[in-house]
């Protein structure tokens, strides 16, 4: 399922870059950074064509609900927690949470500094996989409509296995309540793992356009992972792949 960054894309396009988000369950980034006017408790509920985090399904190319739940305070310090449901072709599953806290500071203007951890407790997709236990910690920075975050994992998805993810997120309105957004990264092994070598990289890409109806919100993307084709469950899939979704804020 953030982080943020595909942790908070699937819902994530609040105050908060809520967690699951993205793509960011995707901690997706638009707008990340809390606001620091008054504190705000809020939530989403939201469905998607596909579960994606960082170019991978975790819903083996199935449709998901997402619910998510908000807390910006004055501070600066934000909570964010989330649960997934994946429907599957047989009965439905639920795949987990994400819970993130974070503190944000802006320095003037154009500039906001932010940092955190990210907890992620995710079942696999099918009765036959193995779930993803990690935390990640994170610090970036927003100027004007960019974002940049690296994230480091001691435990990425296997014990001992650390990692390194670097983001970059920007988004604009071309016109009222039309937002793009775009997003690249790269994922550094610094660990051997089952599926990677130590020092390996798999960059991974989005680019989406939603339209915001009062508290609804429309989306699409095409996004991608890594050269070539990616596999989830028994599955093979060919890059690009394009998701869509709705969602609901209150």
């Amino acid at each position: 399922m953030t982080a943020i960054a595909d942790l908070r894309r699937a819902v994530g396009r609040g105050a908060t870059s809520r967690a699951f988000g993205g793509a960011t369950l995707a901690l997706a980034l638009n707008g990340i950074i809390p606001s620091q006017a008054l504190a705000q408790v809020g939530g989403s509920l939201a469905v998607e064509s596909d579960y994606l985090l960082r170019g991978s399904s975790l819903t083996d190319g199935d449709p998901a609900a997402i619910a998510q739940l908000t807390y910006d305070h004055s501070s600066g310090m934000y909570l964010n927690f989330a649960g997934a449901v994946r429907f599957g072709p047989h009965d439905p599953r639920f795949m987990g949470v994400i819970g993130n806290v974070g503190y944000a500071r802006q320095l003037n203007a154009s500039l906001t500094l932010d940092a955190g951890v990210i907890r992620s407790q995710i079942r696999s997709a099918n009765d036959y996989g193995r779930p993803y236990h990690y935390t990640e910690f994170y610090g970036g920075a927003s100027i004007g409509r960019v974002t940049g975050r690296v994230y480091y994992s001691p435990d990425y998805r296997s014990h001992g296995v650390s990692t390194l993810y670097g983001e970059l997120e920007a988004g604009f309105e071309p016109v009222r309540d039309w937002r793009v957004n775009a997003h690249i990264g790269v994922k550094a092994y610094l660990d051997a793992a089952s599926y990677e070598t130590k020092g390996s990289k798999r960059p991974d890409w989005r680019v989406g356009i939603s339209k915001r109806f009062g508290r609804v919100e429309a989306h699409a993307a095409l996004s991608g992972g890594g050269p070539g084709k990616t596999y989830y469950g028994y599955y093979l899939r060919h890059n690009p792949a394009i998701t869509g979704g709705a969602s609901i804020s209150f």
